[in-house]
Parts: C-alpha cells; sequence; structure tokens
C-alpha cells in the first residue's frame, strides 16, 4: 500500500499585478545565507516540525484569520503558514515582535512516512536502498511549481535565482493525536515520525515598526491558492523609561524609610 505522500501546502497570492516589475525588497535574505544562525534548509525543516506538531483545532495552516499564527511559535525566526488544500484565498493578520526575522513557504510539499511499530501500514520506502530519495521523489517540485510570487508592500522578493529547499537527510516530525492528517480521515497516528520536504521558501530581516502587506504563493497543476498576511510590528517597549520610573520609586522609599528610621531613634541623654 502506498503511504499518503503528498502533503502539499501550497501559498499563492494573487495579487500577482506584475509582479516582474516591481522593484525589489531590501528585506529579503539571500536564501543561501543563514537566518539567525540557522540554515534556511534547517529552518525548512523546523517549519514543518513546527506545523505538524500543531493540533488541528488550532493550526496555522487552518486559521482564517490570524487567531492561530502564534501558536508554539516562539523561535528566533517567526514562522509564517500557507492554508491547506482546499481553501483557495485566505487573509490574515498577524503580530510579529520586533526584531524577529520570518520564513515563510512560497510552495511546499512533505513526505510524512508511515510508521508500523505504531499499528501503520508498511512503508513502502522502508526497502528502498535511499529512503531520502524514495520519499522526495514522492514530492519532487521539479517543473511542478509554476507561477511563483512573493512580494511585500508592493516589492518583490524573488530576487535571487533559486529559493528552493530540498532535505538532505531525514528529519523527525512529533504529531499530536488531533493531527492535520487525523483531520482528513488519514491513517497516520499520534507520534515521531520520519519525514523529507521540498520546496521554496522566503526569509525577511526584522520588519520595521507599523504596518505591512505580505502576498506569497504559486501553483501545483491546477492547484493555486492565495493567501495575503497583514503583518503588524509593534513599537518597542521603552526600558529606560521603565529603569527611570523604578529608580524613582526606589529613592522615594529609601528617603522614607530613613526618615521613620531617624524619628525612631532613642532619646538623647541630657
Amino acid at each position: 500500500m502506498k503511504p499518503f505522500k503528498k502533503l502539499v501546502v501550497a501559498i499563492a497570492a494573487t495579487l500577482a499585478v506584475a509582479a516582474q516589475a516591481a522593484a525589489p525588497s531590501p528585506y529579503v535574505i539571500d536564501p543561501a545565507q543563514p537566518v539567525a544562525g540557522q540554515s534556511q534548509l534547517d529552518l525548512s525543516q523546523q517549519w514543518w516540525q513546527w506545523i505538524l506538531g500543531a493540533p488541528a483545532a488550532t493550526n496555522p495552516l487552518f486559521d482564517a484569520d490570524g487567531s492561530f499564527a502564534g501558536v508554539n511559535n516562539n523561535g528566533s525566526v517567526f514562522f509564517l503558514a500557507g492554508s491547506w488544500l482546499g481553501t483557495p484565498s485566505v487573509s490574515r493578520t498577524i503580530n510579529v515582535a520586533e526584531g524577529r526575522p520570518i520564513f515563510f513557504p512560497v510552495l511546499n510539499n512533505a513526505s510524512v512516512y508511515y510508521n508500523p511499530s505504531l499499528g501503520e501500514p508498511e512503508e513502502v520506502c522502508d526497502s528502498a536502498p535511499d529512503r531520502v530519495a524514495c520519499g522526495l521523489s514522492f514530492i519532487d517540485m521539479s517543473g511542478a511549481a509554476g507561477g511563483l510570487t512573493a512580494m511585500l508592500d508592493g516589492k518583490d522578493l524573488l530576487t535571487y535565482p533559486d529559493y528552493r529547499q530540498t532535505s538532505n537527510g531525514i528529519f523527525k516530525v512529533n504529531l499530536p493525536a488531533d493531527n492535520v492528517f487525523a483531520a482528513f480521515g488519514l491513517p497516520v497516528n499520534e507520534g515521531e515520525h520520519d519525514a523529507v520536504s521540498d520546496g521554496y521558501w522566503v526569509a525577511l530581516s526584522p520588519l520595521p515598526t507599523g504596518v505591512h502587506t505580505l502576498t506569497f504563493g504559486g501553483a501545483n497543476g491546477d492547484f493555486t491558492l492565495d493567501v495575503t498576511d497583514r503583518l503588524q510590528v509593534p513599537e518597542p517597549a521603552a526600558p529606560l523609561s521603565f529603569l527611570a520610573a523604578g529608580l524613582a520609586l526606589w529613592s522615594g522609599l529609601r528617603r522614607r524609610g530613613r526618615g521613620r528610621h531617624d524619628g525612631a531613634s532613642a532619646p538623647q541623654p541630657a
């Protein structure tokens, strides 16, 4: 029995208004460069661990308005989700902490292997001489992805020749009982599974304070999705103001404490 192989998270944006003519964005990071000390290939696999580790009830893939964007999204890099199959258009408002880089898939696939020890069917790739190549064969993005687009505030993000990140080894995903597969009645149980992934990804350096509009996406055959994210980056806190207020309060308490001590001193002999 062939396992469920093609988990496609396609994130498309049909604000494809003359994307080729848009000026490049200064925030896009070269796909070959690390982000927060991590390679973008590693981040692409961490993204899958994040998204597949979230329960279906609060999974960012099923998020209609941005309410679930922060679920388990606590690392040094802020992940953005696309959307699940069958939801052709999504618009979200998402708060992104000031100073955090952003990483998201334009179009991506993953192969999640069955685990016979969990009572799942035998894995077709178990007997393959190269399990990585076997898994990737189900999700190979070569020639499959088309119409890739990614724009931030009207500026093009796809300014480098290659944004593809493809697994060169197995990585682990830990699925909850209420996982995205179970939500569709697919036989992938709770627990640890092997996985490989392939896709196109974009990394952004931390955005300045304010509201930014991000659109990104593509198509895989006749499969196309549309996601628009309204990213809100709040003003940073002012720690010096709090420090000054704290010092003033401490100074006042100290003066009052000293006055009480002086007033309670023992009377001096005549």
